[in-house]
């Protein structure tokens, strides 16, 4: 049995904390600050119940707001499931315990250096001693992980070694991990998709101006595919940019992730309401208020880099949407800068 480490208490580290003790492993649940309070209440529940997706875990499931208590564990892998807003307070706690093992990391996104690109776990190994980082990518919607849907992920890192002894710990009968070396293009893949399903879930909006919104909810499917297609091409070109591999984008980071992305969520729902024709500030402080959006927030901080590195017109897609977000105006997409 394998005692593991798992930092964060959101919906990511719900569910691989339902997969790991599916699995038969010893878990150590790290709530951060926001979640302390559910672990207070987790820990009067005998029965040990999540409060959001109601899993019942074992009793080989503990959980802990101090990471100092845990300090005389010897971990066989920690699990960082926060989300990027919390990098720097998971970072710290892995420093203040001396841990010799692999990272999982299910945080999804890209961070800025020195104003340039860098992915996670880049990031991660020059702020901790930590030496082997793998990371998940794919689609892998929670709630179904937690149904124990048939689920097929990317783990990547530098060392092929260790991502084959994190997938032996996850593998099972309906989560079937691959391995890849390719950590830049897969991590680029899952932070650049949430940017790209934002833009094909304004294709009903955007499918033709000739047609009434009730034809436009029967009417859009061509140009959302059309969108999807474009969509892979621009990814492409980025995770050639920073030294990724071509393939990784037609794969379950990539292509499969995106797929997922683009059928629901907040970041396709973001899409709808630019694709309507609202601002963004206007839907950041009605439709979509008090809801975080990877894919804006990601657009933000990183558009400007990419165009600036890459180009406008190599990237019309995100360019557009770049325009909408930073500048505050109407989303459109001019069809013809993308049909050649």
């Amino acid at each position: 049995m394998n005692n593991i480490l798992i930092i964060g208490f959101g919906v990511a580290s719900t569910a691989y904390a339902s997969l790991l003790d599916y699995n038969k492993n010893k878990i150590f649940i790290l709530g951060t600050p926001l979640d302390k309070k559910k672990i207070i209440k987790i820990n009067k529940n005998k029965k040990k119940i999540d409060p959001i997706f109601r899993v019942n875990f074992s009793n080989n499931v503990q959980f802990f707001s101090n990471i100092k208590k845990l300090e005389s564990i010897k971990f066989s892998l920690v699990v960082v499931g926060v989300n990027t807003n919390g990098l720097e307070w998971a970072i710290n706690q892995i420093n203040l315990i001396n841990l010799n093992c692999p990272i999982l990391l299910l945080t999804k996104g890209l961070c800025v250096f020195n104003n340039k690109i860098q992915t996670i776990s880049d990031y991660f190994k020059s702020k901790t001693k930590i030496k082997h980082i793998v990371s998940a990518t794919g689609p892998c919607l929670a709630g179904e992980l937690i149904k124990r849907t048939h689920t097929r992920t990317l783990l990547s890192s530098t060392s092929i070694k260790v991502a084959n002894f994190v997938k032996n710990i996850l593998k099972n009968n309906f989560y079937h991990p691959v391995i890849s070396n390719d950590y830049k293009g897969s991590e680029i893949c899952a932070a650049i998709k949430n940017i790209y399903a934002t833009v094909i879930g304004a294709a009903m909006g955007q499918s033709n101006s000739y047609l009434k919104f009730k034809d436009k909810k029967n009417n859009y499917f061509n140009a959302a595919s059309f969108l999807f297609e474009q969509s892979l091409k621009e990814m492409t070109i980025i995770v050639k940019k920073y030294k990724g591999k071509p393939d990784t984008v037609l794969g379950p980071a990539g292509a499969g992730d995106l797929y997922v992305s683009a059928l629901g969520g907040r970041n396709s729902k973001l899409g709808f309401f630019l694709g309507q024709g609202f601002n963004f500030k206007k839907i950041i402080s009605s439709q979509m208020r008090n809801i975080t959006v990877e894919g804006s927030d990601l657009i933000l901080k990183i558009g400007s880099i990419l165009i600036r590195e890459i180009g406008s017109k190599k990237l019309p897609l995100l360019n557009f949407l770049f325009t909408a977000i930073v500048k505050n105006q109407k989303f459109i997409i001019n069809w013809k800068k993308i049909s050649n």
